[in-house]
């Protein structure tokens, strides 16, 4: 269910920096009652070295969002 998009970004003379995108669930409104944990794709990712660098909530033109963007980051291999 989440979706998932590696880039990596080189920077000359400088540590490369590997960028993730993982799309995670999220619900807004009143009578939503559904809650999405998201300890669980973040920690997994955390396992795989990721540290989260941001998260943006996009929003649409009645302001609802069903999805956040997280965008994890780490250090590419050599």
């Amino acid at each position: 269910m989440f979706n998932v998009a590696v880039a990596r970004v080189r920077r000359w003379g400088m540590t490369k920096i590997e960028y993730k995108v993982v799309l995670l669930p999220y619900k807004t409104g009143l009578f939503q009652e559904v809650n999405t944990d998201l300890t669980g794709p973040l920690n997994k990712a955390g396992e795989e070295g990721w540290q989260l660098s941001q998260i943006v909530l996009p929003s649409t033109v009645w302001g609802r969002a069903n999805t956040m963007i997280a965008i994890m980051q780490r250090t590419a291999a050599a």
